[in-house]
């Protein structure tokens, strides 16, 4: 049986929690194997983004064409893309693929800095959503993209993943780990289709750093394995709260268990 192909488009984080790294464990973890395009390095443990460099918006497209003219992707994941030169590199790279696209869109870390320049969140509006299959915004990002105040409840998170879903015509899974509660609940909306949540109890007392990357991540890794949408992201809501429940202590920091 062939083994999935997905390609992940995104930065690469020093401290292996985030990122391609992340990316890369939880490919393997779920059978898959994922391809890495590399958008930018960045100089960050979790809490903490000391530096950024960004990769030359060629060398990203060269990545991209290469990996989708050697192998049999099968579904595809971006991540932080950072410059709008390096957004319109990756859509111009992305102009044949057929098969679904998952948007992370990195633009705030869960310390609070931004991951993304101001002048590229417009282009990815114009030209990366219109292509994608599935946003997944946390709190932070829902409420940016939909020009709402900060995001403190259920009510909210799901009424600006409706604006998007409206405005976009794509799938939006909000995902709530930024509202505060004892339970996380993810919300997904779809054009012309119910409104679907998820509820897992929140675990306390562990770091957060790299989940969005890691739960987009398997949500491409299943549609790359050819299930549904509704499927591939409740099993990925699945795996990324066993991979936070399961973390490793690492001396101070934790880590997701991307082994599960």
């Amino acid at each position: 049986m062939e083994t999935p192909v997905y390609l992940s488009i995104a930065g690469s984080d020093c401290s292996a929690g985030a990122g391609l790294q992340a990316d890369l464990k939880t490919g393997f973890a779920l059978g898959c194997y994922p391809l890495t395009a590399v958008t930018c390095v960045v100089s960050e443990v979790p809490g903490i983004v000391e530096d950024i460099v960004a990769m030359k918006p060629g060398f990203v497209a060269s990545q991209i064409g290469i990996c989708l003219s050697s192998f049999p992707v099968r579904a595809i994941k971006t991540g932080m893309l950072y410059s709008p030169e390096i957004v319109r590199a990756t859509v111009a790279a992305l102009k044949d693929f057929e098969g679904p696209i998952v948007v992370d869109p990195v633009m705030i870390a869960t310390a609070g800095e931004a991951l993304i320049l101001q002048e590229a969140i417009a282009v990815y509006e114009e030209a990366l959503i219109p292509r994608t299959t599935l946003l997944t915004p946390n709190g932070d990002e829902l409420a940016k993209l939909a020009g709402t105040a900060p995001i403190t409840t259920i009510e909210e998170l799901e009424s600006a993943a409706h604006t998007l879903c409206a405005r976009y015509q794509c799938a939006i899974l909000a995902k709530g780990g930024h509202v505060g509660g004892s339970t996380c609940t993810d919300i997904l909306v779809q054009p012309g289709k119910p409104t679907l949540r998820w509820s897992h109890p929140r675990t306390e007392g562990i770091s957060t750093h790299g989940t969005g990357c890691t739960l987009s991540s398997a949500i491409t890794a299943f549609l790359a394995k050819g299930q549904p949408l509704e499927q591939a992201v409740e099993n990925g809501l699945g795996y990324i709260t066993r991979a936070i429940a399961t973390s490793h202590t690492l001396g101070q920091q934790h880590a997701v268990n991307h082994s599960i």
